[in-house]
């Protein structure tokens, strides 16, 4: 007989698996929410030192919000960071060497806090004498970011581009 108990098995499981292969892209684009939902913002914006070569060095920390029901993570957050509207540079946070488990957690309906420390020329004399006279506090300069955020929930991540001001 053609369609022997063999061959039902084995064309049966090869339609599983050529599914599984079809539907698998549509399968991974579901689990991760509406990115629109989540929200990065700048937290605080720190001089930790300012060289005589006119070298700052920042710590720039985000709040991430994620105010959806499931718990996600970033891998990377890419940025350009402007100071009273002028280009300091561009910057990287990333965690892709990291395993998923070391990666910081945005747990449903909470905040959470990310750090990056960078070191950037400061060319601009008058950011310059702001950096060195306020006493390290940055908040009269109009600190402003423009990145995306890879955001990553079981097997699939997406970019979340953000804006956000200080």
């Amino acid at each position: 007989m053609f369609l022997s108990r063999r061959r039902l098995v084995l064309i049966g499981t090869v339609t599983v698996i050529v599914g599984v292969i079809v539907l698998l892209p549509l399968i991974l684009t579901i689990t991760l929410p509406d990115l629109s939902a989540i929200d990065i913002i700048i937290k605080n914006i720190e001089l930790e030192d300012i060289s005589e070569d006119n070298i700052a060095t920042l710590k720039v920390v985000f709040n991430i919000k994620n105010p959806t029901g499931q718990a996600l993570t970033t891998s990377k957050i890419d940025y350009e960071l402007y100071a009273n509207g002028e280009s300091i540079g561009e910057y990287t946070k990333s965690y892709i060497d990291i395993p998923v488990n070391g990666r910081p957690q945005l747990l449903s309906n909470t905040d959470t806090n990310i750090s990056s420390v960078i070191e950037t020329p400061v060319l601009d004399k008058k950011i310059r004498s702001d950096l060195r006279n306020n006493n390290q506090s940055l908040q009269n300069i109009e600190w402003t970011i423009n990145g995306d955020a890879i955001i990553e929930s079981g097997f699939s991540s997406a970019p979340k581009i953000f804006n956000a001001t200080w």
